[in-house]
């Protein structure tokens, strides 16, 4: 039943991320004589060395390993699959609508390791700042696509609905809304110039998408006539043989 193990769900995992989170940055804060300048990539690791030893430490970098990897291969996964999708929609070539023996993307995941291989010259930050830029304008898009729903679909049936009023909702998103603005407003010149040439990309993408289809109704028309006229023309071929 979505609408109770749905909140459900999202109450623990939220706990869950939060202590995962905060008692190991407060155990490092508290048991070490750092800086805030000594805070730096790998750090976490060093004040876990000091405070339980090399071999926690050392763990410490093993499970960070493992978590990337893991979260590399959901989100591959993910992105390989919303490719496939959108190639069987017609909004990408075919090829990449082509699945494996066992039901893979294949072709999605090549492309995704070909972007990732090209990315992978650029500074590392720069790549966290045009990725979390183009999340950002997801999370306004999904924001501005569940308000729209409540208000022009009111009737469609939802497993989970958010217990309040359109009114209540719109108070609801507003303040992540201003966040993310103020967030993206901090992005570099190069992350503006990303996002512009990735917009322009999915205008042209959605416009070739829409002209495809637009051509395959056209196409169906004209053959669904062309039935049409063919048997008026059968029928009129019978009745003159009757006659």
């Amino acid at each position: 039943d979505p609408g109770k193990n749905f909140p459900r769900g999202m109450f623990y995992s939220v706990i869950l991320v939060v202590f995962s989170y905060f008692i190991p940055l407060l155990i490092a804060i508290g048991a070490t004589d750092n800086k805030q300048s000594d805070w730096v990539d790998g750090y976490l690791a060093v004040a876990i060395s000091e405070i339980g030893g090399r071999w926690l430490g050392a763990w410490t970098v093993f499970a960070s390993g493992i978590s990337n990897l893991a979260l590399f291969q959901a989100e591959m996964t993910t992105d390989a699959l919303e490719i496939l999708g959108m190639a069987e929609r017609g909004m990408l070539p075919k090829i990449f609508a082509t699945r494996s023996p066992h039901g893979t993307a294949t072709y999605g995941i090549l492309l995704g390791t070909i972007v990732i291989i090209g990315m992978s010259v650029a500074d590392f930050r720069d790549i966290i700042e045009m990725l979390n830029f183009t999340y950002a304008i997801s999370l306004l898009m999904e924001y501005a696509a569940f308000i729209k729903l409540r208000i022009t679909r009111k009737e469609v049936y939802r497993p989970y609905r958010v217990p309040l009023n359109t009114a209540g909702c719109i108070a609801m998103v507003i303040p992540p809304c201003i966040v993310t603005i103020l967030l993206m407003l901090m992005a570099s010149f190069m992350t503006y110039i990303y996002f512009a040439v990735s917009v322009l990309l999915g205008i042209v993408l959605r416009c070739a998408h829409v002209k495809r289809s637009n051509s395959r109704l056209d196409q169906s028309e004209c053959n669904d006539q062309s039935v049409e006229d063919t048997g008026s023309d059968d029928a009129e071929d019978e009745s003159f043989v009757i006659s």
